[in-house]
C-alpha cells in the first residue's frame, strides 16, 4: 500500500503508539454494567449519514459457530456469566489450568479478575508488577492456554502468527487496528504445561458495542470510521501473508478509551469471585468482563473509538492452511462453501457480511437456520446467488464436482430455487435510518468487496477509495 496512505482522510487516523497489543473479553448485548448509561451524545455527534465527517475528530446477531479443528472459540460475553462457565470438567490432564485470584504468572502478572473464557482458553485481568506508568502499561489480559493447543498435535499458528504481525511494519498503517501480542511464555501447572499469551486490554467487542446506541445500531460516522481500520487491519495482514479466516463481530474489539477507570471503577465495583485452593476438584468462576470500565458514557465523543482486529487463534498463512473449512457457517465465502481453493481474498468476502450484521443488526444471509436450527449450503448458496448473481463457470469448475452438480444449474444458479421475494441490499429494510443515497452508496461497496469470483474481488486501496469510504483523497 507504500505511500497511498499520505493521502487518507486525516480526521481517521490515530498517532501510532509504541506498544500495541490486545485482548480481553466483553458480553451479551442485552446485558450491560451500566444499564443507565447511553451514548446519546455520540448519536449527535455522529449523525451524518453518508461522508466522513470531518467533525467526525473529536445488538448484534451472533454468527454461527467457526470452522472445524481446534479453534479457540471468541470468548464468551456475558456480563456476569451464569453457571460453570468453560466447566469442571475442563480441569482435567490435557486441559484447563487452575488459576486462583492472585497467582502470579512468569513472576511478574498478578491476576485481579476472570474477564472471559473460550473453548481452549480463559481470559484474565492481570497487573503487571514490573511496570511503571499508567494503565496501559500496568493492566494487562493473560489468556492461559489449554495445555492440548500446543505440543500434543493439535497445534495452531496462533503465537507464531501473532510474533510476525507484532514485528511488522509499524509504519503501515493497519498496524495499529490488530490486536498484537505482548509477550508469551510457558506455565507449568498441574495439567501440563501451557502457553500464555499477554495482550493489551479492549473493551469489548462489535458483538455487543451496538448496545450504547439507539436501536442497538452504531451511528454511520463511527460505522465509517471502523470499516477503514477493518480495511487497513487486513490489509496490514495480507501483506504479511496472513490470511485471518475467522471475521466476526465477537472478534472486532474497541479499544480502551480510559485505561483509569479500572482502578476507580472496575475494581472498586466489580466482586471478586471467592475460590477455595484446599477444594480437590477445582472450580471455575465466573467471568467478570470489563465492558462498563472503558468509557465514560457522560463525557464520550466519536472520535474516542477505535477498533483492533483480534483473536488469530484460526488464522492461516498464505502458504500454510490450518484447515480448509473455515469461517462461521452463515459468514462463510462462496470459493468455502462449494469446496474451492480460498486465499486472502476470502476475508474481503467475510469482512462484507460483517458490517451489516454489527452496524445494521441484521444478517445478510442464515443458510435456512431458522426456524428449525439447521444449516444449509444449498440455501446459503441460494442467497448468495439472490444478491449478487449467478456463480462464475470458472470458479464452480474448482469447487466440489459433487456439490456443483448437486446444486447449480448449468447457468450457475441454485436449482429448484425459490423466487426471491426479499429486500435489496439498498432497501430501507437494512438501513432504515439513511438516505436513499446514503444506501445506495453501501451496497455499492458492499458489492464491490463481496464479488462471488474472489479473483475479481478489490484490494484494500480500491475499497478506500470508494465513494462509501471515500478514505484516500487524491
Amino acid at each position: 500500500m507504500g505511500n497511498y496512505f499520505a493521502k487518507l482522510a486525516p480526521c481517521l487516523t490515530q498517532p501510532r503508539g509504541t506498544d500495541q497489543a490486545d485482548r480481553a473479553s466483553d458480553q451479551q448485548p442485552d446485558r450491560v454494567f451500566r444499564p443507565d448509561a447511553t451514548c446519546k451524545g455520540i448519536e449527535e455527534q455522529a449523525a451524518e449519514p453518508d461522508v466522513v465527517d470531518e467533525g467526525v475528530e473529536g445488538q448484534a446477531t451472533q454468527p454461527d459457530t467457526t470452522s472445524d479443528g481446534v479453534e479457540d472459540q471468541a470468548i464468551h460475553h456475558d456480563t456476569v456469566s451464569e453457571g460453570i462457565e468453560e466447566g469442571e470438567a475442563a480441569y482435567r490432564p490435557g486441559g484447563f489450568h487452575p488459576v486462583y485470584i492472585g497467582d502470579v504468572f512468569n513472576d511478574r502478572y498478578e491476576v485481579l479478575n476472570k474477564i472471559g473464557y473460550g473453548q481452549y482458553s480463559t481470559v484474565w485481568l492481570v497487573k503487571d508488577l514490573k511496570a511503571s506508568g499508567d494503565g496501559p502499561s500496568v493492566f494487562r489480559a493473560l489468556k492461559v492456554l489449554s495445555a492440548i493447543c500446543y505440543g500434543q498435535g493439535h497445534d495452531t499458528f496462533e503465537k507464531e502468527i501473532l510474533t510476525h504481525l507484532r514485528d511488522g511494519d509499524r509504519d503501515q498503517m493497519g498496524y495499529n487496528y490488530v490486536c498484537h501480542l505482548v509477550e508469551d511464555f510457558e506455565h507449568q501447572g498441574p495439567n501440563g504445561t501451557h502457553t500464555c499469551l499477554v495482550f493489551e486490554l479492549m473493551g469489548e467487542t462489535l458483538a455487543s458495542f451496538g448496545v450504547w446506541f439507539s436501536e442497538h445500531m452504531i451511528p454511520p460516522a463511527i460505522m465509517h470510521r471502523f470499516a477503514i481500520q477493518l480495511v487497513l487491519a487486513l490489509d496490514f495482514a495480507h501483506e504479511h501473508d496472513v490470511i485471518h479466516t475467522d471475521i466476526k463481530p465477537d472478534n472486532i474489539f474497541v479499544k480502551f478509551c480510559d485505561h483509569s477507570l479500572i482502578e476507580s471503577g472496575y475494581l472498586k465495583e466489580v466482586p471478586i469471585p471467592e475460590q477455595d485452593r484446599e477444594q480437590t476438584q477445582y472450580c471455575p468462576v465466573p467471568s467478570r468482563p470489563l465492558r462498563g470500565y472503558y468509557f465514560d458514557p457522560s463525557n464520550a465523543r466519536a472520535d474516542q473509538f477505535n477498533i483492533a482486529l483480534g483473536d488469530w487463534g484460526v488464522s492461516s498463512w498464505t502458504t500454510k492452511h490450518l484447515c480448509e473449512t473455515i469461517q462461521p457457517v452463515a459468514l462463510r465465502s462462496p470459493e468455502v462453501i462449494i469446496g474451492a481453493p480460498w486465499t486472502a481474498s476470502t476475508d474481503w468476502w467475510n469482512l462484507g457480511a460483517v458490517l451489516i450484521e454489527v452496524f445494521r443488526t441484521v444478517r445478510m444471509f442464515d443458510g435456512g437456520v431458522p426456524p428449525d436450527g439447521h444449516y444449509e449450503p444449498k440455501e446459503h448458496l441460494s442467497e448468495i446467488v439472490d444478491l449478487f448473481g449467478p456463480f462464475p463457470k470458472a470458479l464452480l469448475e474448482k469447487g466440489d464436482p459433487d456439490m456443483v452438480r448437486d446444486v447449480f444449474d448449468e447457468e450457475g444458479r441454485v436449482k429448484d430455487a425459490e423466487p426471491y421475494e426479499g429486500p435489496g441490499l439498498s432497501s430501507e429494510d437494512y438501513m432504515p435510518d439513511l438516505t436513499q443515497e446514503s444506501r445506495e452508496k453501501f451496497a455499492s461497496f458492499l458489492q464491490l468487496m463481496m464479488k462471488i469470483d474472489p479473483e475479481e474481488r478489490p484490494g484494500a486501496m480500491d475499497l478506500l477509495r470508494h465513494p462509501w469510504l471515500d478514505a484516500v483523497r487524491s
